[in-house]
């Protein structure tokens, strides 16, 4: 959870909906926890290309000054058609669809400290198919508080309403999506010592679920799925340049669960530590990426089981070609199961994102990703094998900017999902939707 909260990019709007950045979303549909967005026109040195795609604005084109602060608001509208809304084999059901998503940041411009609030939301609309829709949103208060040079604290909170899409990991069991409300904090401290350097962090994130369907054999209801998650890591680090950071950082955290004993009659409270080791690099103002490899152990506490996994990510920016911008995301976590037959399952995401400038105002967008979700049996449950979901998405667009605040364009993207044990009831499916999409921002 820990490594990408402040930093990954994505949109509140779910993973039924058509997106130009299908890698970004592809890692928040396994760790909710995770969409925490950058805004349009945000100069905050985190912040990536948002979903709106196309060239970003140069300084002073996009933003409302309020005194010390700078509000960005910004309206994204899809209107278009998906040919399986179901996320199921043959047959399938299409349905029009229309998908609305504001978005406001208020961002401070002190000389010192920081304080940034945003507002998200994500409205989705199916005429034929009612029980698809959603209304998803993010009230997010971050900022940073300077103590000395090279010495301050962060921190953040949250409340965000999600959905977990059909066609996603965890959502076999379910004919409508499930709710999932979570309100996520972390507090850091940032320390530099000449070339060395240090991040302390403690975060957690709490998780409600609402099932909008009776939940199938093989799922856990809502309330066994209510937890709190915990973290806390420390980084140690060393600056190679001003460009180039190699670090250490380890990890604890503690999964407790609102039910000890569960539905199925399991107790899924969990312990875990990891360390990874990691390189932060800058090329220029445009181009940051930030790499680890690391391992991590889940255990049990009632039943002493464990779950180990080499973990890694990679996420930033590249833009070294001016025209072209590329956004990896990539990453491999352990995530909970909302199986009763299956304990967890190890998380895996590869994934690039782009926005190219083909001329003047006209920009290409889109990308790919694969995810896959490698599920472990639950203790105790018999007849039941280890399993692979795989879920494979890409989309391509363009954009016409009538003005570097309003674009338009068609949006096209595929999803495929399979499994190895299609007996189990693991994603058996393909869809197809295409879209005219209106980007606004002032």
């Amino acid at each position: 959870m820990g490594w990408i909260l402040l930093s990954c990019v994505a949109a509140v709007a779910q993973a039924q909906d058509p997106t130009a950045s299908p890698a970004a979303q592809t890692l928040q549909e396994q760790t909710p926890q995770v969409d925490i967005p950058a805004i349009p026109g945000s100069s905050s040195p985190d912040a990536g290309t948002t979903a709106g795609g196309g060239g970003g604005s140069t300084s002073g084109e996009v933003g409302i000054s309020l005194g010390a602060f700078t509000l960005y608001p910004a309206l994204e509208i899809l209107a278009g058609y998906d040919t399986n809304v179901y996320a199921t084999p043959a047959p399938t059901v299409g349905s029009m669809y229309t998908l609305i998503k504001p978005a406001l940041e208020l961002k401070s411009e002190w000389l010192r400290h920081e304080l940034r609030v945003i507002a998200n939301g994500g409205f989705g609309f199916y005429p034929t198919a009612a029980s698809q829709n959603y209304q998803n949103y993010l009230v997010q208060v971050d900022g940073r508080l300077d103590i000395r040079e090279d010495f301050y604290a962060t921190g953040l909170v949250a409340v965000r309403r999600a959905t977990e899409a059909l066609g996603t990991p965890n959502t076999e069991f379910a004919t409508a999506p499930t709710v999932v409300d979570t309100i996520p904090v972390e507090f850091s401290l940032y320390q530099r010592f000449n070339r060395f350097f240090y991040r302390a962090t403690v975060a957690g994130t709490r998780y409600w679920y609402y099932d909008n369907s009776i939940i199938a054999v093989g799922g856990l209801p809502a309330a066994s799925r209510d937890r709190i998650e915990y973290e806390e890591r420390v980084r140690l680090g060393y600056e190679l340049s001003e460009d180039v950071s190699l670090w250490v950082q380890p990890s604890l955290q503690q999964r407790v669960y609102d039910i000890f004993i569960n539905a199925a009659g399991q107790a899924r409270d969990s312990t875990g530590w990891g360390v990874n080791l990691g390189a932060t690099v800058s090329v220029g103002k445009k181009s940051k990426l930030e790499g680890f490899i690391g391992y991590q152990t889940l255990s049990y506490i009632a039943d002493g089981s464990s779950t180990p996994a080499t973990v890694f990510g990679l996420s930033g920016s590249w833009n070294g070609y001016e025209p072209l911008t590329i956004r990896p995301s990539i990453s491999r976590t352990i995530n909970e199961s909302a199986y009763s037959s299956y304990q967890n399952y190890v998380s895996t995401t590869v994934g690039v994102d782009f926005s190219y400038i083909i001329h003047d105002a006209w920009t290409a967008v889109g990308g790919t990703s694969i995810n896959a979700a490698d599920y472990n049996p639950a203790a105790g449950v018999a007849n039941v094998s280890a399993r692979t979901d795989y879920f494979w998405k890409a989309s391509v667009g363009l954009l016409y900017s009538f003005r570097p605040q309003l674009s338009i364009g068609p949006l096209y993207e595929h999803t495929t999902g399979w499994t190895t044990d299609p007996n189990s009831g693991g994603p058996q499916y393909s869809r197809d939707q295409i879209s005219i999409r209106l980007v606004a921002r002032r």
